[in-house]
């Protein structure tokens, strides 16, 4: 499925070329490399980010373990400032 899509933006990039859209061509090479990694991550059972993986978790926990949803969102804070600002509650 990616190889086919892969192949398909190749053309479309190939067509641009042919009439000379310049910018367009740069624009889809330069996104090339990062354009469908949130879907081979997606087929590989991987999430795209940090929050992802700690909104699923989260959702579990709520929806099995029946934690309640300020005690989620408390863990969550946490987590997420420890993530992206360094934050360490220990």
């Amino acid at each position: 499925m990616i190889e086919s899509k892969r192949s398909r933006l190749e053309a479309v990039i190939q067509y641009c070329l042919s009439k000379g859209y310049a910018h367009t061509v740069s624009y889809l090479e330069n996104a090339k490399p990062d354009m469908f990694t949130a879907i081979e991550k997606r087929l590989n059972g991987k999430t795209t980010s940090k929050v992802e993986r700690v909104m699923r978790t989260v959702n579990m926990r709520v929806n099995v373990s029946k934690w309640s949803v300020a005690g989620a969102l408390n863990v969550t804070k946490i987590r997420l400032a420890y993530y992206y600002n360094g934050f360490d509650a220990g």
